[in-house]
């Protein structure tokens, strides 16, 4: 389980990688015709893709341990949306996708019992 959770969290961290730097393209377009407020928005979309990196953590942590990677999934979805909202959508549907499969019970039961 924890492999497919790292292909959907990777792809979804590669979704979110590619959502901020469409955000920062998008801030810096806004800052060179002089609108207001776009030195900020770049400002955030840096942060987005801080966040879309502890996605690519998540995933890479989830093949090990998947509560852990689920945690980093879950933190990179909800910072992510908070910075960056319409250019990361696609890529937390994703990230929530994989720490959803992560978490959901197996019906295996627990290593030595």
């Amino acid at each position: 389980m924890g492999i497919i959770v790292a292909l959907v969290g990777g792809f979804g961290a590669s979704l979110a990688f590619i959502g901020a730097l469409v955000a920062m393209f998008a801030g810096g377009v806004g800052y060179s015709i002089g609108t207001d407020d776009s030195g900020a928005f770049t400002a955030r979309a840096v942060g987005a893709l801080f966040a879309s990196f502890v996605g690519f953590a998540g995933a890479l942590t989830a093949r090990n341990r998947l509560r852990l990677g689920a945690g980093l999934l879950i933190a990179s979805a909800v910072v992510g949306l908070f910075f960056v909202f319409w250019f990361y959508v696609p890529a937390a549907v994703m990230l929530l996708a994989a720490a959803t499969m992560a978490l959901w019970p197996s019906g295996e039961p627990p290593e030595g019992s």
